[in-house]
């Protein structure tokens, strides 16, 4: 990943920003505990995926002054 500019604090700020994710998704989720898990689970993934794709795009494509 370092090719795109994914950092090491990148990678950190991930699994941060899906694990808190994922975490208030299975809290607020109505139904039985597998399904709060797998719908934590799910967010967490959907939410890492963004991430990623955001995270490589903005330090691809950022003006030099930044």
């Amino acid at each position: 990943m370092n090719t795109y500019g994914f950092t090491r604090a990148d990678g950190r700020n991930l699994l941060v920003v899906a694990g808190i994710v994922g975490a208030v998704t299975a809290v607020t989720t109505a139904g039985s505990p597998a399904v709060r898990v797998a719908s934590g689970v799910l967010a967490g993934v959907i939410s890492g995926v963004v991430f990623t794709v955001s995270t490589v795009l903005i330090n691809r494509y950022k003006p030099d002054h930044w």
